[in-house]
């Protein structure tokens, strides 16, 4: 299942199991409930109890069962820029940012 990860609530029925097999990492934030959680990679299962939040920064398949009637979020990190776009922007940036020609800057009277 390709999972659309989102912060809107999520209602799951008691007994009821959600796959994902691509999560991308994020949070799972449990509202309302008791959720079993198993995580690809991680050696323990994790009980979420009221309040609870569960934070998986890696990549892999996330099994949720709900063992009551449950609601949920989940929740993604915000996206990162590749490192190139990040260095363009900020070369656009100073661009912009930067005097026009022949402007030498403020004048300095012998003490600068």
């Amino acid at each position: 299942m390709k999972a659309t990860l989102t912060q809107h609530p999520e209602d799951l029925a008691a007994n009821a199991v959600r796959s994902i097999d691509d999560f991308q990492g994020g949070t799972v934030h449990r509202l309302r409930g008791r959720l079993w959680i198993t995580a690809e990679g991680h050696a323990q299962d994790v009980w979420l109890t009221p309040g609870m939040r569960l934070t998986l920064p890696d990549p892999g398949k996330l099994v949720i069962q709900a063992d009551a009637d449950s609601t949920l979020s989940l929740i993604t990190p915000p996206q990162r820029q590749p490192l190139t776009v990040s260095l363009q922007h900020l070369w656009q940036r100073l661009q912009r940012q930067r005097p026009a020609a022949g402007v030498i800057g403020p004048k300095c009277d012998g003490v600068c």
